[in-house]
């Protein structure tokens, strides 16, 4: 495994908190939104097309990793 998937799989692990917590305080539409401009940010770090990726990453490790919703 390189290092950019690595720190991908971190990144998806961060965001997937992150966006729990928002859904939960704000509400789906607002967490979606949020998620989407970081995303954004994130495609400066990772280069194209890492969007699709961190989404992947970020359903695998709701759907694996955690036991509980964050």
């Amino acid at each position: 495994m390189s290092d950019r998937n690595i720190l991908e799989i971190a990144e998806a692990r961060m965001l997937v908190a992150s966006y729990f917590a928002a859904r939960r305080t704000h509400g789906a539409a607002e967490a979606r939104k949020f998620l989407e401009k970081q995303l954004k940010k994130l495609e400066k770090d990772y280069g194209k097309g890492c969007d699709v990726r961190l989404l992947a990453n970020m359903r695998r490790v709701a759907t694996e990793e955690l036991l509980e919703e964050v």
